[in-house]
């Protein structure tokens, strides 16, 4: 047996605790510079000894005495005190640290604690059991319990789950010259006319909520200036589904089935009504006998960990118990009458807003409007009969939008929205009622020109080449001459032409085959004028294949020819 280090004649040092690791060795002492009479000290090991002591603090040690010390695996810090406010003399208290400070001491519901002194508990990692000391039968005795019912502290406030948000757009241009208005669709059925708009979702879920301008003489949308996708999730916290007033004597309705935690697998959920009375069960009824505000509590129990842990979470809330039905309806009348602020959607942490498109936030190159007059999924002859109504008085754009995997046909162009109205009318007025102003980026169409283009080489790559060969056929100029065309709409635009080949033949052979192909392609567009500084022409043979090349099918993919912006 070794004497502790600290051990003094001029004060005490008693009933020690080591902590499950070993590492820190908790006591009560007397001695001078603490709070009151004994107080909680501990000291960690270190090189083969223990270090100073350290005291508490004031949030565990009081003016009074605090003795009896254990601690658990789980993180609490038992200990007797007859200086925080119990039931009587000493009673048994809990605390932890969080983040290294120590919580405000929780004191153990009876019967654990008595009007005698309690103390020197000791129990299991979840106090599902375990032995403690007390007076109660006026000889000091020590005892067993077991938990039947867990106890819960450190609450958090029932957070109210906000359905409803304050909608508006900044930087919006005028439409009062023209028969236009703003309206926002919510994505669940319901419009709101105005450019500001409050708004309550039915609850959570995705949603597509957009600011439209809309035709006042069709009711149809003329152009979409922001369109969002709107999340809005619940909480997650548990959640005590309840009224919050009732009458003495009648029976109120608890239900924790819309708690949502996720990552947070319940064995168990535990009322506290705050009358002295508890419950166990996702739904349970209670009937209150005096009026009065109480504090309800949920508390939850998951299932025990790899450790065997039991994780713990709870939540309160307040209900106000009234002596009748007029004093209810009086007490309903208040509750309605206070106004309550909306939030607006951009400060809500429930829910998530990503801009999808907004009219006035910078884009990556210049913006042009046209009217769209139809979006298909497969293409549509410029010689359709559909289009006969606009043919001698517009010229029909195609625009394939790989991102939606449509196509898009268009007439006109502006670079102010409300310029294309008078095309827009039009064209209405020629029985297209489903056209719409549509927004493009000049670089973002060039780009999906391309792609088209490189689909067209990738599908048709051995006609437009002569067998073995890099002389290119009369069957590509009409795409090459698509190339010309992009080029002339965007002089700053500078391409790559970029051609490959299968492995059939020697890598030497492909490598020479391809550039020579590709030269002759930039040729073509250098005699059509465009500045040979604008094009790179780039073979790379068999090195960058697409497709296997041990099937037919395969070897015709790789033959192709690419079209790939450069980006300076």
């Amino acid at each position: 047996i070794k004497p502790f280090k600290y051990n003094n004649p001029g004060y005490s040092l008693t009933t020690p605790g080591l902590a499950p690791d070993g590492k820190r060795l908790y006591f009560a002492s007397d001695m001078p510079g603490g709070f009151g009479g004994a107080d909680l000290y501990y000291c960690e090991w270190n090189n083969n000894d223990w270090d100073e002591p350290v005291n508490l603090g004031q949030k565990i040690n009081t003016t009074g005495n605090e003795a009896y010390p254990f601690a658990s695996k789980s993180g609490e810090l038992y200990f007797s005190s007859d200086g925080h406010k119990g039931l009587g003399k000493k009673d048994i208290f809990f605390s932890r640290q969080v983040e290294g400070e120590w919580i405000t001491p929780i004191h153990l519901d009876p019967p654990i604690n008595s009007k005698e002194d309690d103390f020197g508990l000791v129990t299991d990692i979840n106090l599902e059991e375990g032995y403690f000391s007390s007076h109660r039968k006026k000889t000091d005795d020590i005892f067993n319990f077991k938990t039947e019912i867990h106890q819960f502290y450190n609450c958090d406030g029932l957070q109210e789950n906000h359905y409803c948000f304050l909608f508006y757009d900044e930087g919006f241009p005028d439409v009062d010259t023209l028969p236009l208005r703003y309206e926002w669709d919510f994505g669940d059925g319901e419009k709101v006319v105005g450019l500001e708009a409050e708004h309550c979702f039915p609850g959570p879920g995705k949603y597509s909520v957009q600011l439209n301008i809309v035709d006042n003489n069709t009711g149809n949308t003329f152009f979409t200036q922001s369109s969002y996708e709107f999340e809005l999730e619940d909480i997650e916290q548990p959640f005590i589904n309840s009224t919050d007033a009732g009458i003495v004597g009648n029976k109120i309705k608890y239900d924790g089935l819309k708690t949502n935690l996720p990552d947070f697998e319940i064995a168990d959920y535990i009322w506290n009504f705050g009358d002295g009375f508890k419950a166990t069960g996702p739904v349970v009824d209670h009937t209150y006998r005096k009026e009065g505000e109480y504090i309800v509590q949920l508390g939850l129990l998951g299932e025990k960990d790899s450790l065997g842990v039991i994780p713990k979470t709870c939540v309160y809330k307040k209900i106000n118990i009234l002596e009748d039905y007029q004093a209810l309806a009086m007490h309903t009348a208040r509750e309605k009458g206070e106004i309550k602020e909306i939030p607006e959607v951009e400060e809500s942490e429930q829910s998530e807003l990503n801009t999808l498109y907004s009219l006035g936030e910078e884009k990556e190159g210049d913006e042009v409007f046209r009217v769209q007059i139809l979006d298909s999924d497969s293409q549509v002859s410029s010689d359709s009969s559909f289009f006969d109504p606009l043919r001698n008085t517009y010229e029909i754009n195609e625009n394939y939008i790989y991102s939606d995997s449509i196509y898009s046909y268009t007439v006109g162009e502006e670079l102010h929205f409300l310029a294309t109205y008078p095309i827009y009318n039009d064209v209405v007025s020629r029985g297209f009622s489903d056209a719409r102003v549509k927004s493009y980026i000049l670089a973002d169409l060039t780009e999906e020109e391309l792609k088209e283009i490189n689909k067209e080489f990738e599908e048709f790559a051995d006609a437009y080449f002569e067998f073995d060969n890099y002389k290119i056929s009369s069957a590509s100029y009409p795409i090459l001459d698509k190339i010309v065309q992009i080029m002339n709409e965007n002089p700053s635009l500078k391409l790559e032409i970029a051609a490959h080949t299968d492995n059939i033949g020697s890598f030497e052979y492909n490598m020479n085959l391809s550039q020579r192909r590709a030269q002759s392609i930039v040729n073509y567009l250098v005699v059509k004028e465009i500045n040979p500084e604008r094009l790179k022409g780039k073979g790379y043979g068999e090195s960058r294949p697409v497709a296997s090349n041990n099937t037919e099918e395969g070897r015709k993919m790789n033959r192709r020819i690419e079209f790939i912006i450069i980006n300076e």
